[in-house]
């Protein structure tokens, strides 16, 4: 766990260069339903709907006489309680400026400090949101996904409001996270899933830093030109040891056959960071396969770049069984060109 922690920490840094002039673009704009749509996700994210959620499962429990969605009412209060406990604790140990004070190039300086306006980093409002989205998502597993999108939407708007700074933010989703999973699931089943939490959760820090980062940071054309080919070349290599790798075989589907397509979805993932045109992307990527390979004993095929099924396929019919995804990468590859350099604010 510790290798991925340590990778986190390389695009957490990242996102702190952009934090400033992140703010300073989001001040110029003046955008009324984006000011609509950051104030519904802070009430959305507010104490008072977090508490009427847990309200609401420990009433409803009761009444239908479902010990389970009492249970979940209880760990959801008891998640808001601890993630506003270390929010509070936080905010004022740190001190950092909220964005609206930060006017000069570096703005006010970090310290400890109870006033308002010095309480920026984490999120409360982000914070909270995602450990009672964790606790809920363990507890109804079918929800996870609204749940999340829920808390993800949350934290969206605090940044887009201009409240917090992305850093803020995404401490908010990795603290709130944590205080979820130690309510959520027992002791003995910590490692687990604190695991699981740093794998699942590291491609999508990777992911956000990498946009942002693309959109703020242009990379050079003759450089980005020679990237972009060599992984235009990786995805069509990965892509087609998927169709070969997918056919299916009198032996059927083995070993082999699933570690061939793990290494094939490792290529397409480089390739797509190469098109970044930026160093910094692929060799996060790069970084993110070996964690994998690192953990393979520990997470087995529920990590990130592996698959849980393996199906396969006859003839041509595995050549369109890859079409939904060689549409999603080129789409992805479209849109790394359109975001290049889109916010010239650093």
């Amino acid at each position: 766990i510790f290798p991925a922690i340590a990778t986190g920490w390389g695009p957490f840094w990242g996102l702190f260069q952009i934090d400033l002039p992140f703010a300073r673009f989001l001040r110029s704009l003046h955008i009324s339903w984006l000011e609509r749509t950051g104030d519904f996700g802070t009430r959305l994210g507010s104490g008072a709907a977090l508490v009427a959620v847990s309200g609401g499962l420990l009433l409803g429990g009761w009444l239908w006489k479902q010990p389970h969605v009492q249970t979940a009412g209880f760990k959801t209060l008891l998640a808001h309680g601890v993630a506003a406990i270390a929010v509070q604790a936080l905010k004022h140990g740190i001190g950092r400026p909220r964005p609206r004070l930060m006017h000069g190039d570096n703005g006010l300086p970090w310290r400890p400090s109870l006033e308002t306006g010095l309480d920026s980093f984490p999120s409360g409002h982000t914070t909270a949101s995602f450990a009672v989205a964790t606790v809920l998502a363990k507890s109804f597993p079918k929800l996870a996904w609204l749940v999340y999108g829920v808390a993800g939407f949350v934290a969206v708007s605090r940044a887009v409001r201009g409240s917090h700074f992305p850093t803020d933010v995404i401490a908010g989703i990795c603290l709130g996270t944590i205080v979820g999973m130690s309510v959520a699931y027992p002791i003995r089943e910590w490692k687990r899933s604190m695991l699981d939490m740093t794998t699942q959760f590291l491609p999508s820090l990777i992911l956000v830093f990498s946009l942002l980062w693309l959109a703020t940071h242009p990379p050079q054309p003759s450089v980005a030109g020679v990237m972009t080919v060599v992984g235009v070349v990786l995805i069509v290599t990965g892509v087609a040891m998927r169709i070969f790798r997918s056919m299916c075989r009198p032996s059927g589907m083995n070993t082999m056959v699933m570690a061939a397509l793990i290494q094939a979805n490792t290529l397409i993932v480089i390739g797509v960071a190469l098109t970044t045109g930026l160093w910094l992307v692929p060799l996060l990527a790069g970084i993110l396969g070996f964690i994998q390979w690192l953990l393979r004993p520990e997470v087995g095929t529920s990590s990130f770049l592996s698959e849980k099924r393996f199906p396969c396929y006859l003839g041509y019919r595995a050549v369109f069984a890859e079409m939904p995804l060689i549409v999603g990468l080129a789409f992805a590859i479209f849109i790394i060109q359109y975001l290049k350099g889109l916010l010239p604010i650093v």
